[in-house]
């Protein structure tokens, strides 16, 4: 009799009472009813399924309990009854194509559906927030032991604030970033994909990302940022340069012109090495060849003198001074030539891709390496 009379109730509310398979859609008291909906996007609520068994009386208290914490939120709610009306295979809606078609005739943009499991007398809880195209948005369950209707419907209300606040979220759009950084043209990479250049405003998904900002000659920055929905981050980052590795262009020059002298005083030592040594052309140690052998030795006469010919000792041993000048020279020009040209990249890169005239283009000071020769040209 009181299912007959909650069916009358619906009927004259122009609503449908169904009890079949579990599953039930039951008549709107009338203060909720009255109560005039929220402004905003169109939920549309699936009966509940029963998995077990209930009552008619515990099965509508607990979708009141449903629609009561739905309705607290800014969008607009269609109940059951209503969802049922428009499409009837909503009662046993359960894949993605009947959530789509219920949403299509609903003009719902969000479905929920839960699932109330009764055994004995434990209840668990567990609601769905599905988007109009099938995917699932957000999810929570609860349960408890040895309860009675009153705390299942606690359960509920408590699922469908979960719900509601995945809802304000959503109403006021996604998490956004509007990144900046000085120098500009920085790239951006939001857990490790590349997502662009500062200055840089893109919408991002919420919760902790760990952002990074590389330019080169700067010293990269990484920050773990939290996002939350509907909220845009503003964040500015101030690049350092990296420490110069080499000195600056004057000590190019210097290090440019000592190794070339270096250079000539190898080479210039390298012939010298095993030359007889002759201050005034006189000999400092004057031999004689006795035997025709061609080796000089010392022949002294009683006298002090010397018999035969003279011919000077060869007294320069500097091959030990030539390698380290030719090591040291090498060294210092390479160290000069790898200045110059990293000083001149910083040039161009500073002034742009415009070409400069060709007096000033001549005037730039260039090296040239020839068999056994260095030259430097240019206005210094």
């Amino acid at each position: 009799m009181l299912l007959v009379q909650r069916c009358l109730a619906a009927m004259v509310a122009t609503s449908v009472c169904l009890s079949s398979s579990g599953y039930v859609s039951a008549a709107i008291p009338p203060p909720i009813a009255a109560m005039a909906p929220a402004a905003g996007a169109k939920l549309a609520i699936l009966p509940l399924r029963i998995d077990g068994t209930l009552s008619e009386s515990d099965q509508a208290e607990l979708t009141k309990a449903l629609i009561g914490g739905l309705q607290r939120g800014n969008f607009t709610v269609v109940p059951p009854e209503q969802v049922i009306a428009a499409e009837g295979g909503a009662a046993s809606c359960d894949g993605p194509a009947c959530i789509k078609n219920v949403a299509a005739k609903t003009g719902s943009a969000y479905v929920v559906r839960v699932v109330v499991v009764v055994k004995d007398r434990d209840y668990t809880i567990q609601a769905e927030l599905l988007a109009a195209d099938g995917n699932r948005l957000a999810e929570t369950g609860d349960g408890c032991e040895i309860c009675g209707v009153v705390d299942a419907s606690g359960l509920i209300d408590s699922a469908a604030a979960t719900l509601r606040l995945k809802l304000d979220a959503l109403a006021k759009g996604p998490a956004a970033v509007k990144l900046t950084s000085d120098p500009r043209g920085a790239i951006v990479t939001i857990d490790g994909q590349i997502a662009g250049t500062t200055p840089l405003d893109r919408p991002v998904i919420a919760g902790k990302h760990l952002i990074r900002v590389d330019m080169e000659g700067y010293i990269s920055i990484e920050r773990q940022v939290t996002f939350v929905e509907g909220v845009n981050e503003d964040l500015a980052f101030t690049l350092e340069k990296l420490p110069s590795r080499l000195p600056g262009r004057r000590w190019g020059f210097v290090s440019l012109g000592v190794g070339i002298a270096a250079l000539g005083g190898a080479i210039g030592f390298g012939i010298l090495d095993e030359k007889p040594f002759k201050v005034g052309g006189a000999c400092s140690d004057p031999y004689k060849d006795g035997d025709g052998t061609g080796d000089f030795n010392y022949i002294p006469n009683g006298d002090n003198s010397i018999t035969g010919a003279p011919e000077c000792a060869k007294l320069w041993r500097t091959e030990p001074i030539a390698i380290p000048l030719a090591v040291v020279g090498g060294a210092l020009l390479t160290l000069g030539i790898a200045i110059l040209v990293n000083s001149r990249k910083k040039t161009d890169k500073t002034s742009g891709t415009k070409e400069k005239p060709l007096a000033e283009r001549r005037s730039r000071p260039r090296v040239g390496l020839g068999i056994g020769s260095v030259s430097v040209s240019g206005r210094f």
